[in-house]
């Protein structure tokens, strides 16, 4: 056919921009952490042990979202298996360096077709996915900061009346709560199965039937996939800090209801302020002043948040580099349904 002739170097076009633009926004982002991190002149001595401890335990959470993501795809009409579901979860998380957010979804949505999602159905289930994890997020991030101990004070002035101390750490669990409950109301079965007809109005052909079956056990089981999430990628903040510095005996289980609560709340603030890619400079910023008085030094806590940028960047380029190959030899499950589009390798 005449459009054969085009359609395959435009697609292969295609991929090598998207792949040359991931590149240059992960470089980028790299490059600025690096120099912030070189301008906090304070000596420490890294450990190597803990930083890869802590790539692992970030690799753990990211899978345990990308099996939810997986058990989405499960409850519509064109599931995928559990491993072309995480491959391309994990892959398409370099996305999220792309200013905008949404280079995540055409990534996860091209990994998915080939494997037998619908493009529509992949899309919807990613954002579904990020806004449960985003919900049990904020839930574990109340946990965490009601749990903690006494925080520093922080002088507020609602309207209306005068200036009030409140203490950094409930003023932060609040915050969580009402923020979670936000969250929690969009991905209710109700209100997401409204709102995910609207995601899917621009893809031809799409209805109701591409749609996953949206009920309240997909819920809890995402809710229950995420917050071990959140408390996997708490993990890896912990085991930075103690990379960098020692902190006695038995300070490991203190630190994580806290900690597990300033990553997780930190994440989401970067998540809701959309500026900047992948949450750059406001979760480092969030996460520093949370860190601090569980660390018990402002250095440490700055230093720690840049380093995890740092640690979390690499696993995703090292896991992208070792499944993206991986895609070439496997077997699709089916042949992508006619809206799919392009896809990526």
């Amino acid at each position: 056919m005449p459009g054969a002739r085009w359609k395959r170097p435009l697609i292969r076009a295609i991929k090598a921009a998207v792949t040359l633009l991931v590149l240059w926004a992960l470089g980028r982002q790299v490059l600025r952490t690096w120099a912030e991190l070189r301008a906090h002149e304070v000596a420490f001595q890294l450990r190597p042990a803990r930083l890869a401890l802590a790539g692992a335990f970030y690799l753990a959470g990211l899978a345990c979202c990308g099996r939810f993501y997986e058990q989405v795809l499960r409850a519509s009409p064109t599931p995928v298996g559990t491993g072309p579901a995480l491959r391309a979860y994990l892959i398409s998380h370099l996305g999220k360096y792309v200013p905008g957010k949404a280079m995540v979804v055409v990534m996860r949505a091209g990994l998915s077709v080939p494997y037998g999602a619908r493009a529509a159905t992949a899309a919807i289930a990613t954002f579904y996915e990020t806004l449960v994890m985003m919900a049990s997020g904020c839930l574990v991030a109340a946990a965490g900061f009601a749990a903690a101990g006494p925080s520093p004070a922080l002088r507020v002035r609602p309207p209306g009346l005068g200036a009030i101390s409140v203490e950094t750490y409930r003023l932060a669990a609040a915050a969580s709560l009402g923020l979670g409950l936000a969250f929690l109301l969009v991905v209710t079965p109700p209100a997401f199965r409204r709102l995910s007809l609207l995601f899917s109005m621009p893809f031809p052909k799409v209805g109701a039937e591409a749609l996953p079956r949206f009920d309240a056990g997909l819920l809890l089981r995402g809710l229950g996939w995420t917050a071990a999430t959140w408390i996997l990628f708490g993990a890896s903040q912990v085991e930075v800090v103690l990379a960098l510095v020692p902190l006695g005996p038995g300070r490991w289980p203190a630190l994580m209801p806290v900690v597990a609560a300033a990553v997780a709340f930190a994440t989401v603030a970067g998540f809701v302020v959309a500026l900047m890619p992948g949450g750059l400079g406001v979760r480092e910023g969030v996460l520093m002043l949370a860190l601090a008085p569980a660390v018990g030094s402002e250095d440490v806590a700055v230093v720690a948040a840049l380093t995890l940028r740092l640690v979390w960047a690499a696993v995703e380029v090292l896991a992208a580099a070792v499944l993206l190959p991986l895609g070439a030899r496997a077997k699709p499950a089916a042949q992508p349904p006619a809206d799919a589009g392009p896809s990526l390798p």
